[in-house]
C-alpha cells in the first residue's frame, strides 16, 4: 500500500491559518469590529482596550443587533449579511463584505457578543473558545451589540511573541480610531484605555473632528475642498503649505468612507503643492472621495487599504483639481499643467535584476522594461536615474572615501582663502587639487550628532532648562509615542511632565537645539518615528538622535555668511567621521582639475 502524504488540515488549523490574513495584531481586530459596527447602522461606538489590545478589546455599538441565528452564525468562516451574489461584489457599499472577521477573531482569541434587537424582550449571548463549540444563552442587554476579544493570540504563542510592547500596539489602534473619526464625521466615537478617557468625539463637521484630535491652531489653517469632476466628489479639508509636515503621518484619504492608500491620489496632492513646499516637507490633509462603487474594486487586500479605480487617469485628475483649485481659491496656487496623454512610466530593477516599465503614479507593473530602458548609477552616490540609450554618465564629481586623511585644507579651507554660497546650499572652495563642496545640511547634521551622541555616551545629557515650562496638546496616537518613547527622550535631554488634562509640558530640552525649535524638533522626532518605526536597526535612542540633528541643523535654502560656513566647516573637520552624515549620505565631493580642464577641451 502506497503511503499518503497528502491529506486535509482539520477545521480549527485551517482557521488559525486564515486568521493570519485578516488579524494580524490587536489594531486589525478593532478596525474589523468597529467596520462591523459601522455596516450595522450604529450612531454611538466606544471603544475600550487593555494591554495594548492584548488582554481586553471591548467594541459596543447601538446598532441593529443580531437574532439568535444569526448571532451562531456570525462566527463561521465566510458568513455575511453583506454578499449574496457575484453582482453584490461589484457595487459593494458596506466596509466589510467577506465574513471572515469574527471567524478570524474568534480562532485566536476568547470571544463574548452580546447582542439585542429593537424587536426583541431580551437579548442573546455567545461564548466561544477556539476549537470548542460555541455556547449562547438568553441575557438581558441593550439593543445593539458588544464585543469582548480577551486574550488576543493566547492560543498561538508564536505570533503572540512577535505583537510589539503595549504602548507600541496601544499606538497603533489610537491611529486606526484617529482614521474612523475623520471617515466617519456623523458618529459619535469614544475611545479609552484601561486608565483614562481618551477621546469622545460627538458628531459634528469635519473641521470640528480635525480640531479635537489636532487641536484649533492647526485646524484653523486647514481650507476646505469641496469639488465635482468627473462623476467623483472630493471634500474635506487640506493644510496652508505653511502648516506643512516632516512626514506624511497628516494625511488621510477615504473612498466612500473607506480609509485607503492610494500613490496616484497622494502623488496629485503632492503635484498641486508642488511650486508651494520646500523639499521634505508635506502637505496636512483629509480627503474624501465619493464615487460610484460600480467604478472601484475594494477587494484587492484582505485588509481592504488598496483600491483600483476604473480609470485611475480620471480619478488623478479629479484630485488635482480639486486641491489646485482650493489652493487658488485662497491665492496660493499658480496653474499647474499636466500631460496626461500618457501615465507617467519608470523603470525599476527587482533584485534578481530583471527591469520592468511601472506605472509611477499606481505602481502597477506595466511590462518588462525594453531594452533600451537601462539605470545608471551616477556620480558614486547611492541614488540612480533612468536613461535610454546612450553612453554612460562621466564620474567627475568623486566622493571624498571614509578611510582618507586628514589633509589640511581638505574639509576646511586656511582663513586666506575665500569659500562661497551656492544656491543657499551648497559650500564652494578651491584647493591645490579641484574645487570642493559641501552639503551645508549634511555638514551641519554631522556636527550636531557627534555632540549629541557624545553628550549621550558620557551621560551628560546638560538638558537645558526653559524658562517657563511649555504646554504641548499631543493627539492619542501622539501620546502614545510619548510614553512609548519616554525613556529615550528622557535619555536624550527632553524632560516632560505628565498634566491631568493628559497633555504634556516640556521643561528641558537638548541644550543644542537652536532655541526657539525645542517643541517643532520634539513633534518632527515624533512624527518621524511614526513613520518610519518599522524600518528602524538597532538601538532607537541612537536613531533619534540621528534624526533630531537632521531636523535641528541649517536647511537647504539658509543664507549664511562666510564666518558662518568658515565656522561650520571648521567644526565639521573636528568630528570623527566628517566625510557622511549620520543616514549615509556624502558631505563633500571633489571636482579635479582635471577634470574641469577636460571639460573645456576641443572636441
Amino acid at each position: 500500500m502506497e503511503e499518503q502524504r497528502i491529506w486535509i488540515l482539520p477545521d480549527f488549523l485551517v482557521s488559525q491559518i486564515a486568521a493570519g490574513e485578516v488579524v494580524q495584531r490587536p489594531e486589525s481586530v478593532v478596525k474589523e469590529l468597529v467596520e462591523n459596527a459601522l455596516d450595522a447602522g450604529a450612531t454611538t461606538i466606544a471603544v475600550t482596550v487593555h494591554g495594548g489590545g492584548k488582554r481586553l478589546i471591548h467594541v459596543v455599538d447601538n446598532g441593529c443587533g443580531m437574532s439568535r441565528p444569526d448571532l451562531l452564525l456570525c462566527i463561521q468562516r465566510h458568513a455575511t449579511s453583506k454578499l449574496r451574489s457575484l453582482e453584490d461584489l461589484h457595487r459593494i457599499r458596506t466596509l466589510g463584505f467577506r465574513g471572515e472577521a469574527l471567524a478570524s477573531i474568534a480562532a485566536v482569541s476568547q470571544l463574548e457578543i452580546r447582542t439585542r434587537r429593537a424587536e426583541d424582550a431580551v437579548g442573546w449571548r455567545l461564548l466561544s473558545e477556539p476549537e470548542g463549540e460555541p455556547r449562547v444563552e438568553p441575557y438581558a442587554c441593550e439593543k445593539g451589540t458588544q464585543v469582548f476579544v480577551r486574550n488576543l493570540f493566547y492560543n498561538v504563542p508564536a505570533r503572540r511573541k512577535f505583537l510589539r510592547s503595549d504602548i507600541t500596539e496601544f499606538r497603533l489602534i489610537a491611529d486606526m480610531m484617529t482614521r474612523f473619526v475623520l471617515g466617519q464625521p456623523d458618529v459619535r466615537f469614544v475611545f479609552n484605555d484601561e486608565r483614562t478617557l481618551l477621546f469622545d468625539v460627538p458628531p459634528g463637521m469635519l473641521q470640528e473632528r480635525f480640531a479635537a484630535l489636532f487641536g484649533d491652531e492647526l485646524a484653523q489653517r486647514m481650507l476646505p475642498v469641496e469639488c465635482c469632476v468627473e462623476g467623483l466628489r472630493i471634500w474635506g479639508l487640506i493644510g496652508h503649505p505653511e502648516v506643512s509636515r516632516p512626514s506624511r503621518t497628516h494625511q488621510f484619504l477615504f473612498l466612500n468612507r473607506r480609509w485607503i492608500r492610494h500613490k496616484g491620489l497622494s502623488h496629485a496632492v503632492y503635484t498641486a503643492y508642488e511650486q508651494l513646499l520646500d523639499a521634505g516637507s508635506y502637505p496636512v490633509f483629509v480627503l474624501h472621495i465619493e464615487v460610484d462603487p460600480e467604478e472601484v474594486d475594494v477587494n484587492v487586500h484582505p485588509q481592504k487599504y488598496e483600491v483600483r479605480f476604473e480609470d485611475e487617469q480620471r480619478a488623478f485628475t479629479a484630485m488635482l483639481e480639486a486641491v489646485q483649485g482650493t489652493l487658488r481659491q485662497y491665492h496660493l496656487a499658480p496653474t499647474v499643467a499636466v500631460e496626461f496623454a500618457h501615465a507617467p512610466m519608470t523603470v525599476e530593477r527587482t533584485r534578481e535584476g530583471e527591469q520592468l516599465l511601472v506605472n509611477r503614479l499606481t505602481g502597477e507593473i506595466v511590462a518588462p522594461a525594453r531594452p533600451g530602458l537601462r539605470q545608471e548609477s551616477v556620480g558614486g552616490g547611492r541614488g540612480e536615474r533612468i536613461s535610454a540609450g546612450g553612453g554612460a554618465a562621466r564620474h567627475i564629481l568623486n566622493r571624498i572615501p571614509a578611510g582618507a586623511e586628514l589633509a589640511s585644507g581638505l574639509l576646511a579651507p586656511t582663513p586666506a582663502v575665500r569659500c562661497w554660497q551656492i544656491r543657499r546650499t551648497y559650500i564652494l572652495w578651491e584647493t591645490a587639487e579641484g574645487l570642493r563642496l559641501v552639503d551645508q545640511h549634511v555638514a551641519h547634521e554631522r556636527v550636531l550628532y557627534e555632540r549629541f551622541r557624545q553628550a549621550w555616551e558620557v551621560e551628560q545629557r546638560l538638558p537645558q532648562r526653559l524658562l517657563l515650562p511649555l504646554p504641548i496638546a499631543l493627539s492619542p496616537a501622539e501620546r502614545a509615542l510619548v510614553e512609548e518613547l519616554w525613556e529615550s527622550l528622557h535619555a536624550m535631554g527632553f524632560e516632560l511632565q505628565r498634566l491631568p488634562s493628559g497633555d504634556y509640558e516640556l521643561t528641558a530640552a537638548p541644550a543644542d537645539l537652536p532655541s526657539g525649535q525645542e517643541e517643532q524638533t520634539l513633534r518632527e522626532l515624533l512624527a518621524a518615528y511614526q513613520e518610519q518605526r518599522p524600518s528602524i536597526a538597532g538601538s532607537v535612542v541612537e536613531w533619534l538622535l540621528a534624526t533630531m540633528a537632521c531636523k535641528a541643523a541649517v536647511k537647504a535654502g539658509d543664507l549664511l555668511t562666510e564666518a558662518e560656513m568658515q565656522a561650520l566647516l571648521q567644526q565639521l573637520q573636528e568630528c570623527r567621521l566628517p566625510y557622511v552624515c549620520p543616514h549615509g549620505r556624502p558631505v563633500i565631493v571633489e571636482l579635479p582639475w582635471e577634470e574641469v580642464e577636460r571639460l573645456f577641451e576641443r572636441r
